[in-house]
């Protein structure tokens, strides 16, 4: 739905798009304009935890074609080509999620952060042993918890040209943004074991670029992202090249590291 509004946005700015050959390529959108400059944009989604929070995202592989930056290997084009490089962040609420906690509300329940991970635990797995853990934390009866069932989405159900009109969206209430990725990075990995960066989580942060190195260096904040990240170390990586622990950790400890 959104892809035909880049497609317009090139057309009236004389960009040409080109997309990603492959769905682990980088970036999935790239924008040359009439003097050869490239930019990329990736698009990222992630859900609302709370009000003024997301579940966070993760902007790309911190190794590779971040570090090697003349290699095409799983880019469409060498990463030092890109002239800068956008996130499009696509920000979204579960309906079902969203529809608990307007009915946890109605019952005077606060929906904690803490709470909120535990119902979405049972969403994904709607069992009894689930069921109990959030029953530890807040007080339901069977009767709530039948309401709540029903605001469960089943994604097998079969619906027909006669009920079509039912079908119930997985996710609403959008907002999107996009900034520069250094702008809404932070000093932390993404995801797990996988190489990613790791993203601001708080929305307005994330809505007007205010991540980690944008507040704590300004304009300086890009180059000591692409610094910073280009020498990032999982506890393996140091591993491998002999190293008990990677050098550093978060930023504190990268300027410390610089210094000596």
């Amino acid at each position: 739905m959104i892809f035909p509004k880049f497609l317009e946005f090139a057309q009236r700015n004389g960009y040409r798009l080109e997309l990603s050959p492959h769905q682990n390529y980088y970036p999935d959108i790239t924008f040359i304009d009439r003097d050869s400059k490239k930019y990329a944009v990736d698009l990222k989604s992630t859900y609302r935890a709370t009000k003024t929070k997301v579940n966070g995202m993760t902007l790309g592989a911190f190794t590779g074609y971040f570090r090697d930056r003349t290699s095409t290997k799983n880019t469409l084009y060498p990463y030092q080509e890109y002239k800068k490089h956008f996130v499009f962040g696509i920000i979204y609420s579960r309906t079902d999620i969203n529809n608990i906690e307007e009915y946890l509300c109605s019952l005077d329940i606060n929906m904690t952060l803490k709470l909120k991970k535990l119902f979405i635990a049972y969403i994904n797995e709607p069992t009894d042993k689930k069921w109990s853990d959030i029953l530890k934390v807040v007080i339901l009866e069977e009767k709530h918890c039948r309401v709540i069932n029903s605001f469960l989405i089943n994604e097998t159900d079969v619906f027909t040209l006669d009920n079509f009109r039912e079908i119930q969206s997985v996710v609403k209430d959008f907002e999107f943004f996009i900034q520069e990725k250094w702008k809404i990075a932070i000093d932390r990995a993404g995801s797990g074991n996988t190489k990613n960066i790791g993203s601001e989580t708080d929305i307005e942060r994330l809505k007007f670029g205010k991540g980690l190195f944008a507040r704590e260096f300004g304009e300086k904040g890009k180059k000591i992202f692409d610094s910073y990240w280009i020498n990032y170390e999982t506890r393996d990586m140091a591993r491998k090249v002999g190293r008990d622990k990677p050098n550093f950790n978060n930023i504190a400890t990268y300027m410390e590291w610089i210094k000596s």
